[in-house]
């Protein structure tokens, strides 16, 4: 049965409502079990969700139950690190963290040669990697004709390649040559063994699956142990909230989310002038290899140091979320009283796009020679992280200043004067908070509660939510869900 979150009654009890019964409707990967690893990303992008939800609920009620529960699921997360299930990141490392793979990674296929060698490696960005195939075919002696195709992809058919470094056709150099943004793919010879080899080098026909790489993403780390260190801040402040077992367990939940958060330290970076941001290694293969992180992506990681900031005192994580802030305040750019920010960071690579310089090391990317630039402002789903570190940050005892209340009803007007539009019942949410972006999905209408926090910037607010808010979400419920609704309990 669909679930139905009706309209009588204050936002609080719609959503406690909404809350237990999302909970207690999610089947399959969305819950309620926590899936054994991460590699689909359902832990990052779904169980996070949930543990969310519960320390929401926590807080708003103070009852133990929610903070035991959300506990349960900390554990079962826990087990499905990389370093206790004895599996290694595509850096051949196992680290405490949570790898990823399907579609949120580049897939490679490694091509042999007539001996069984590995010749070259082909390299396919997401999206749609996953599923891949790469067909080799020779052409006359000496070439080769590589084609690469999948489902909802534009197929790449490169002729006449050679796996000879001397080539003018060297396989690397011409699929590098006919890049396009389209296809995303890339290929490098891998050397002879042993160097030299033993004479001229053939490719052996056939066609070849790509695989995708497991990669430690920083977003889908920042969103796992965000409610973690929340659980931390909860029995820090709010004791009776939290079962006498669970704060036995605090610490080593602390100790799990600084030891996960430093095994992204050599992505962390820094702007002349004090912008904070994560990005992606040079070498990484993903499909921004050497770009900064989007900013709802490294505000991810943001939302965990502002509560490492406040649990902690330590210096490194006040520092840190001070600089994530200033990497979101630099780029609200306030029109009319109401804020517009972009999805990709302005001080960053993809916003204004690349070209390729006909080397790897100068592109500053493995995986893609150049991008056209992308200047969209955020959207409403990925708005759910930058309001919540926008709130979380502001409302952080001990913290610098950087959001002032102009900044704050900037956001709320943002909401009521141009991610809405209509009047009454009538009232949706477009897709973007630009104010004049395509209308939003019913999915992204069930997102709305996300601006509930920023009532306190506009008395608007309240009633606007009200309105948006669908009578159901659109199934198949998830774990975003689940958050949603118990964003409308926390903050009513």
């Amino acid at each position: 049965m669909p679930l139905r979150i009706p309209r009588l009654g204050s936002l609080h009890q719609l959503g406690t409502r909404a809350f237990h019964s999302v909970e207690g409707s999610l089947v399959g990967v969305n819950g309620p079990g926590v899936e054994p690893d991460n590699e689909a990303g359902v832990i990052g992008w779904g169980t996070s969700w949930r543990m969310q939800g519960y320390l929401l609920m926590a807080e708003r009620t103070g009852r133990p139950e929610y903070a035991e529960r959300l506990a349960g699921l900390v554990d079962d997360v826990l087990r499905a690190r990389d370093d206790v299930r004895g599996v290694e990141d595509f850096q051949g490392r196992s680290a405490p963290v949570w790898s990823t793979a399907g579609k949120f990674t580049a897939a490679t296929a490694v091509l042999p040669d007539t001996e069984g060698r590995p010749a070259l490696e082909v390299t396919v960005c997401p999206p749609h990697a996953k599923g891949v195939k790469v067909t080799v075919a020779r052409e006359g002696d000496r070439h080769f004709r590589l084609v690469v195709a999948g489902p909802n992809r534009t197929t790449l058919t490169v002729s006449e390649l050679s796996l000879d470094p001397a080539d003018e056709r060297r396989a690397d150099r011409t699929v590098y040559a006919a890049y396009d943004q389209r296809t995303g793919v890339t290929a490098e010879l891998v050397p002879p063994e042993p160097p030299g080899g033993t004479g001229p080098r053939r490719i052996r026909p056939g066609t070849y699956t790509v695989k995708p790489e497991l990669v430690p993403l920083a977003a889908q780390t920042g969103m796992i142990t965000y409610p973690m260190a929340g659980l931390a801040r909860l029995a820090l402040e709010k004791p009776e909230a939290v079962p006498t077992s669970v704060h036995a367990r605090v610490d080593d939940y602390l100790d799990a989310v600084e030891r996960a958060m430093d095994a992204h330290d050599e992505q962390w970076r820094t702007t002349d002038d004090g912008r904070g941001y994560y990005c992606w290694l040079p070498d990484e293969p993903v499909s921004f290899a050497g770009a900064e992180l989007p900013t709802n992506e490294f505000l991810a990681m943001g939302r965990t140091m502002v509560q490492l900031a406040v649990v902690t005192g330590d210096s490194l994580w006040r520092g840190r979320a001070e600089a994530m802030a200033r990497s979101l305040l630099g780029d609200l750019t306030l029109t009319d009283g109401a804020a517009v920010w972009p999805y990709w960071p302005s001080f960053g690579r993809v916003y204004s796009g690349w070209e390729a310089t006909g080397s790897r090391v100068s592109d500053g990317s493995d995986i893609r020679p150049s991008y056209r630039p992308v200047t969209v402002p955020e959207d409403v789903t990925h708005a759910l992280i930058d309001l919540d570190f926008l709130c979380l940050y502001h409302d952080a005892p001990g913290l610098p200043e950087v959001f002032t209340e102009t900044h704050m009803r900037a956001v709320a007007r943002t909401f009521t004067h141009q991610v809405v539009e209509g009047r009454g019942r009538a009232q949706r949410m477009r897709h973007d908070v630009g104010g004049s972006g395509r209308r939003g999905t019913d999915r992204e209408q069930a997102h709305v509660a996300a601006w509930l926090p920023m009532q306190r910037w506009s008395k608007e607010v309240a009633g606007v939510v009200r309105a948006v808010q669908p009578s159901q979400p659109p199934l198949p419920l998830m774990g975003v869900d689940t958050y949603c609704a118990a964003l409308l309990a926390r903050w009513s």
